[in-house]
């Protein structure tokens, strides 16, 4: 019996985190699993001593206020270091907490591989002394971070991006618009928060107040609302009541790929919409103190994942005191009824999609894992 601890501290992680633990059990019979994760990573047979919607910190002042929280965490991940005694640390992503709990393994001799680069490219660059002292194998999911992590002296192994085997999707529109009661005729848009409770707060009104406008502009037009996996449909009703949006659960990826354009939060939920290839507005707002800090320290001319990959703004962004209704409305009534500009996006999307490499990422880096642990 081989013990693997593996930490993931938001949603996207838990995807990617379940999904590498499906193929590191597919290639090898007795592994144990413990750690940090989500519902995905549980039912692939994580213990896990912390859940995701616990560790939903998002911003320097948030993180602040949880930090008794977080030293608390760290201690009994310790006690698990000493008392399970794991063979292998898999960290994934979420760098402010993996960081730290690096050197903790590694003081023990447990080897450490990290699973999807924390972007140190656009801020923290002196990070990579912590990668190059703490982390055995480094596992990046872009092209473009092997060739940064090689330009400070650190080997990373470029796998793909495991979305392109998660997103599924269904484009049959006819039996979706009929599933949820849409007309043929009608403009679908979509609205996706986030999957952090502090963006859903954040976007969600201004969400739903550009819909507002947009129904002004687009009579007939229906909005729908994905709901992120591991929160509480209640959460999303004090926003929407009344407003005629439909809530909808687990059909995140068949709304992007039946809507004429979404509006979407920052985050991976960019390269979803990108790999389905649907018409997007990217939205980003956070505590005015964060966006201050950020500001003075990350110098990039692009926010979202998919723009960044795609080397350029291939599709609108905007950004804080950007983000209100009327400015997401007058953007996403341009994606829908310039027919023009939405076929540029999408091919856009499909040249951008090509970087992210080919299936089967969770695959190539469960046999990296598996290296570690022999």
């Amino acid at each position: 019996m081989k013990n693997v601890c593996i930490i993931a501290g938001e949603t996207s992680g838990d995807i990617h985190g379940a999904a590498l633990m499906r193929e590191m059990k597919r290639l090898e019979d007795g592994l144990s699993f413990r750690g940090i994760g989500g519902s995905g990573m549980v039912k692939e047979g994580l213990d896990a001593f912390r859940h995701v919607s616990d560790m939903h910190f998002m911003g320097i002042v948030e993180v602040l206020k949880h930090l008794p929280f977080i030293k608390k965490t760290i201690r009994d991940f310790e006690s698990l270091l000493d008392n399970w005694q794991p063979d292998l640390l898999v960290l994934i992503d979420y760098p402010g907490f993996n960081l730290k709990v690096a050197p903790l393994a590694k003081k023990r001799g447990i080897p450490v591989m990290f699973y999807i680069s924390p972007q140190l490219w656009a801020w923290h660059k002196s990070r990579v002394n912590l990668i190059r002292k703490y982390i055995d194998r480094m596992v990046v999911l872009f092209d473009f971070e092997r060739d940064f992590y090689r330009r400070y002296g650190v080997e990373a192994d470029f796998v793909g991006h495991p979305l392109l085997d998660s997103v599924n999707y269904s484009d049959d529109r006819e039996s979706f618009r009929k599933k949820h009661d849409i007309s043929a005729d009608r403009t679908v848009v979509g609205l996706l928060p986030g999957s952090r409770l502090q963006e859903i707060e954040r976007m969600l009104p201004d969400m739903v107040d550009a819909a507002e406008i947009l129904r002004e502009k687009i009579p007939g037009i229906e909005i729908l609302l994905a709901c992120a996996p591991e929160m509480d449909n209640s959460l999303y009703e004090p926003y929407i009541t009344g407003s005629g949006i439909k809530a909808l659960k687990d059909e995140t990826h068949d709304i992007i790929a039946n809507s004429d354009a979404v509006v979407v939060s920052s985050g991976t939920a960019t390269l979803e919409t990108g790999i389905i290839g649907t018409p997007m507005l990217i939205v980003y707002k956070t505590s005015p103190m964060t966006f201050a800090i950020g500001k003075s320290l990350v110098k990039l001319k692009n926010i979202g994942l998919i723009n960044i990959v795609a080397g350029a703004r291939i599709v609108p962004e905007l950004w804080q005191n950007d983000v209100t209704p009327e400015s997401i409305a007058a953007t996403l009534y341009q994606l829908i009824v310039d027919k023009k500009l939405a076929a540029t996006i999408r091919e856009s999307l499909g040249r951008a999609k090509v970087k992210l490499g080919e299936k089967g990422a969770s695959a190539r880096a469960a046999k990296i894992a598996l290296e570690l642990l022999k």
